[in-house]
């Protein structure tokens, strides 16, 4: 395998100088790292990407798919790796998500399969504690594509890649380009460590439990009083019942805990709006 392959990886930051140190090395077999830093952060971090060799853009936060977008377009190379500050591929992950898909198929020289992007198995941990329910033991995400059949749609939160038809592709086109939204999926694994103590479940809880009240209201959606009081207990139950987050142990017990946690904040908030708006 080629010492740099042609993939610009796309990342975001705020406070994660602690990740950085550990993730940053082991994206050395990209062309590029491209980073957007939110200047409300830790300095820190944008200091340490920048001493590791990443090309770091400042710009205020104002949603995950505006500031994902802006980095994609300050992305030079054919293939975009999207990954967070929390995450890291799997050992082997990377063989498996490359051969035949961003180097030549080895039985096929010179041929390269026309896929838009690729899906990788996520597995997730909380507080140290690989999760396998709680609806979250078998999840696939769309992380590696192809940068000018691609743009981010402009969600708040829960942002998503978009395919961009031939028509609409700006720049010089390479030899082979596809002309359907084909995807592929891997056996890679993408480790997510979001919550390792519990400072993290609280910041995040309020920042996500905020981010998807502001999604759902700017989508129409609104909640009063009675939403307040019974969805954080249902989604409790779907996760720790139906999905049997039980199994998971004192972990999955907290997750949920913190899953209600966060799905009240964000009813509260959009009863508000709501509320405001009427």
């Amino acid at each position: 395998m080629p010492a740099e392959l042609p993939i610009s990886v796309l990342l975001l930051a705020r406070d994660e100088t602690r990740d950085l140190e550990e993730l940053l090395p082991a994206l050395a077999f990209a062309r590029e790292v491209v980073m957007v830093w939110d200047p409300r952060g830790d300095p820190a971090t944008r200091a340490t990407a920048e001493r590791l060799g990443a090309r770091v853009f400042e710009r205020p936060f104002e949603g995950f798919g505006a500031q994902r977008q802006f980095a994609l377009e300050r992305c030079t190379q054919d293939w975009v790796l999207w990954i967070d500050a929390d995450e890291r591929l799997a050992p082997g992950a990377l063989e498996r998500l490359t051969h035949g898909i961003v180097v030549p198929d080895e039985r096929v020289p010179g041929v390269l399969p026309v896929y838009w992007g690729v899906y990788l198995r996520r597995e997730s941990f909380f507080l140290g504690t690989r999760i396998r329910h709680c609806g979250w033991g078998d999840e696939r995400v769309f992380r590696l594509f192809r940068r000018r059949c691609s743009r981010f749609d402009d969600a708040l939160v829960h942002e998503a890649v978009r395919f961009v038809p031939p028509e609409e592709r700006v720049g010089p086109a390479p030899p082979i380009e596809p002309r359907w939204p084909l995807t592929h999926v891997t056996r890679a694994v993408l480790e997510h460590h979001s919550y390792r103590t519990l400072a993290d479940c609280e910041t995040k809880l309020v920042r996500y439990g905020e981010a998807n009240a502001e999604k759902a209201f700017r989508a129409g959606r609104r909640a009063g009083p009675l939403d307040v009081a019974l969805r954080p207990t249902l989604r409790f139950l779907r996760q720790y019942v139906l999905q049997r987050g039980f199994l998971d142990g004192r972990a999955g017990l907290l997750l949920c805990l913190y899953a209600a946690r966060q799905v009240r904040l964000k009813y509260a908030r959009l009863a508000a709006l709501s509320k405001g708006a009427s």
